[in-house]
């Protein structure tokens, strides 16, 4: 588990200015949060070969944005992993910030998409890994430059999906989707696109296609 926990470790110490070109996208809300990259997380059983899931950024760059009391929390959590020093330490700061990462998530809209991935390959969260190609927040949400995008990949990302080893990645929506073919990740991996509604209301008929093509597969 150590390499997993250094490629985190790695990506949480990223800075906004090694990664974008200027300051048209850093957010003018919750700096601190704006300036921290969030790493993702991992379920506590996995293992090479499973399936990773990869959205495009963290949400909350919204200049009306305020921060809520579990956006606080996660914060914190990812601020204390960054700051661990022993591996010891560092692997338990990790656990943590996952599983509450992953509570937190089911609680948003994004968990119905996740939630159908989890259904029809027969798995769970704590089998599953969760990142974002840009693991920083964009002002108003905005995209990055895929210039950009591909630094991002070549000095964070790719070396958290290079540690997982998964067995295929799993694209929630068009834009992770467009990125990761930017960033040039699907010269090393699969990447499977699943198509997210509005507000993810509803589970799409293109990704539950596919999501029934995955479920043929590892059956």
């Amino acid at each position: 588990m150590h390499p997993v926990v250094n490629a985190f470790q790695t990506a949480v110490s990223a800075k906004r200015d090694a990664i974008f070109d200027d300051e048209r996208l850093t957010p003018v809300s919750a700096m601190p949060d704006a300036m921290t990259p969030a790493p993702g997380w991992v379920g506590k059983d996995w293992k090479s070969g499973g399936t990773l899931l990869m959205a495009i950024n963290p949400g909350g760059g919204g200049d009306s944005y305020r921060v809520n009391p579990t956006d606080a929390r996660l914060y914190g959590l990812i601020r204390d992993f960054r700051d661990a020093r022993s591996n010891d330490e560092r692997a338990a700061s990790l656990r943590e910030l996952s599983d509450a990462w992953i509570q937190i998530q089911a609680s948003h809209n994004i968990h119905r998409i996740i939630e159908a991935v989890f259904k029809a390959l027969g798995t769970n969260a704590h089998q599953t890994a969760f990142l974002n190609v840009l693991p920083f927040r964009t002002r108003e949400d905005r995209p990055a430059r895929k210039a950009e995008l591909r630094r991002a990949w070549d000095t964070v990302t790719r070396h958290q999906v290079a540690a997982l080893a998964p067995r295929r990645v799993i694209a929630l929506g068009c834009k992770a989707y467009d990125a990761l073919l930017a960033a040039g990740a699907a010269e090393e991996y699969e990447i499977v696109l699943l198509k997210r509604a509005i507000g993810d209301s509803r589970i799409t008929p293109h990704a539950q296609e596919v999501l029934n093509q995955l479920r043929d597969e590892d059956q």
